[in-house]
This record gives C-alpha cells, structure tokens and sequence, in this order.
C-alpha cells in the first residue's frame, strides 16, 4: 500500500471521527514536505484550492511564508503530544508574516511557527488576521516571531490554546471586535496580550507569564477580562485611556505591580486575587468592588469583626483620587498573612506605593498597532 493511500484512508478515518469536517462537495488536499502528498508546499495547496477546503499538511519543516486569500482549514497531521513528528511552518522572508490571511472563515491548527528577524522598522507577525472575520486559531506553538498573534480590524475570531513566546508581543488586537481568546499561554514577550483601540472582546482562562506586561489595554472599551493567571510579570495589566472594561476573578501573583490604570476610568474590578510587590496603582475613577464583594490583597490589614468574609474598612488605593475596594474580601491568608509568600513579595508599604508610578514610554504608528511600541521600566 503506497503513501497516497495510507493518507487517504487516515483522512476517511479522520473524517469519520469528526476530527475534519468538510461541507458537501468540499476536498481534503494533502501536503508532504517530502513528496508523498499531492503538493509539497502549503502555499501551494492553497493556490489550488476552494473555498470550504482542507488542507492536511503532513509533519515536516515547510520554509515559506503562506498568504491565505481563501476559505479554508489548514491542519496539520500530527498529534500535539508527538514530540517527534511536528509539522514546521519556518518563514522563509524574515520580513513578511509567515502566515498572512485575508479570508475570513479560515482555520489554522497544530503548527510550530517561527519567523525570523526582521528590520527595526518592520516586524513580522506569526500569524496576522487582517480584516477578516470568524477564524480559528488552535494549538499552535509560536515562538521567535517579533509579533506571535496580531488581528487587524478583524472581528468574531477565536484564538484557542495557543503557545506564544519570546517575541516582542505575544497577541495584538488593533481595531477588533467581539474576538475570543481563551486558554492560550504567553511566556516571555514585552507584552503577553496587547489590546488597541478594541472593544467587546473576551480574554478567559489565558496564563502570561514572564513577560514586560502581562495585558495592556490601550484605549480599549467593553473588554472582559476573566480566569486569567497573570504572574511574574513586570507589569501584570496596564490600562491606558482604557474604560468600560471588566476585570473579574483574576489571579495575580508575583508582578513588580499588579494593576495600573493610568487615565482610565469607569473600569470594574473585582473578585480577582492580587499578590504582588504593588498590588494597584489608580490615577483614574474605577469601581474596585461589586454590590457583594471585592477584590482579595494579600496586603489587607483591616479586619472582619462580623465573620461575613468582607473586611471592615476599605482597601484603599488611592487617597486623592477616592479610589478605593469598599468590599475587600478576607480568608485565612488574608488577615494575617506573615507567613504569606505574598506578605515577602510586599516588600514595600501602602506610602510608598502610593507615591511611586511605573515608568514606560509608549511609541504607537496606528497604521502597524503595536510595530513602533517600546517600553521603559523602572
């Protein structure tokens, strides 16, 4: 039995199973680095494609930088757990995208994708979405692109369980809306998510960690931001000219500071853990609580004479600006927290917090979002 038709049965068995749906009169399209698919290349198969499509790429290292200009489902043939047999989409042009995509409804799954470095006035993107809508973008390992994820006016997209790091910004929305971005990892960039000039788009159950900023939202309105582990980052979330947003059952650990909103307003935070060196810094009006609890601090001092959980006294946060957590929620750590890891990170009082600001420049060419964006810390 010859190549072509093991494939061509692993496909029928694929489809069976539900693992690769394709509308009726829709192809499955092989790709093989070493020759035994129908093309070798995946910008190849996409040249010979229809719309509704799949394209199955066999593992292999496939150098190219891939535009895709129509509705299809490029996935690659190899399980994640393989530590062997991975499929490689390598940029051949260090300045281009590697994968560029201009068609809506498309899907890109199962790939290991580097790109290579490019001028100081130009990076590249891992995969960039630019205009498109209702694409998916799952279990894909990012690594050494100057931009892993970016979308672009693009809106209603899923970007699931992906692995982005050691670039200059993990994943960038510009002028997005209603995107989801769930369960994906971002370790090592300057910034692990970057939102710009978004609004409506849901950010659940992602893990930033190790980066310059864990989530920065710059000018960004009606963004949810839920379950998210941000951690040992410099900054955990930044918001700048940011409002309307809600920050919910976060868990932020071990940032240099863990909240600062600088001329945002209008932002709700709450139920989420804060262990930091600086837990928050507000120079804005934000709601810090809701009508039944607020956040937990690892540096609350006051006490819960009732037992209802909630302490007695406001956590304050900003004594000019009023801004304050009237709800703030103890548990046994909470109280007395001496022996709290979180206690050894807080190194430094309520005075000084309140007196230092994070320093960080931002340099922002709104025709490339986040391509001129640079950071200053202290």
């Amino acid at each position: 039995m010859n190549g072509k038709s093991l494939l061509k049965d692993f496909t029928i068995f694929l489809l069976m199973l539900g693992m690769v749906t394709t509308p009726a009169g829709a192809a499955v399209i092989s790709v093989s680095s070493s020759g035994g698919g129908e093309y070798s290349s995946i910008q190849e198969a996409i040249n010979n494609a229809q719309n509704g499509d799949t394209i199955l790429v066999n593992p292999g290292v496939y150098q190219e930088n891939v535009k895709v200009n129509k509705e299809v489902s490029i996935i690659s043939n190899s399980a994640s757990e393989d530590q062997v047999n991975r499929t490689y989409v390598l940029g051949a042009v260090s300045e281009d995208d590697v994968f560029y995509v201009n068609a809506s409804n498309v899907t890109i799954t199962g790939f290991y994708i580097s790109g290579g470095p490019s001028s100081e006035d130009w990076y590249e993107v891992g995969i960039y979405l630019d205009e498109v809508e209702n694409c998916s973008l799952v279990n894909n390992a990012l690594t050494l692109n100057d931009i892993g994820i970016a979308l672009n006016a693009s809106n209603r997209n899923y970007i699931n369980n992906n692995l982005v790091g050691m670039g200059y910004s993990g994943i960038v929305l510009a002028d997005s809306e209603e995107n989801e971005l769930s369960d994906n990892w971002l370790g090592i960039n300057g910034e692990g998510i970057l939102l710009n000039n978004s609004v409506n788009n849901t950010i659940i159950n992602n893990t930033a960690n190790a980066n310059g900023i864990g989530v920065f939202l710059g000018e960004s309105t009606g963004n949810v931001l839920t379950s998210n582990l941000i951690s040992k980052n410099d900054y955990g979330i930044i918001g700048q000219m940011a409002e309307y947003n809600t920050i919910i059952n976060n868990f932020l650990y071990l940032n240099e500071l863990g909240i600062y909103l600088n001329e945002s307003s209008n932002n709700t935070i709450y139920q989420n853990e804060l262990s930091n060196f600086l837990n928050a810094i507000d120079e804005g009006t934000n709601i810090w609580n809701s009508s039944s609890a607020g956040n937990l601090w690892s540096d609350y001092t006051g006490e819960d004479a009732d037992g209802n959980g909630i302490g007695d006294t406001p956590y304050v946060i900003n004594e000019t600006t009023g801004s304050a957590d009237y709800m703030p929620v103890i548990n046994e750590t909470s109280g007395n927290n001496s022996n709290n890891e979180a206690s050894v990170a807080n190194k430094k009082s309520q005075d000084s917090k309140n007196d230092e600001k994070p320093q960080y420049e931002v340099y922002r060419d709104t025709n490339t979002y986040s391509r001129e964006y640079t950071y200053k810390y202290p």
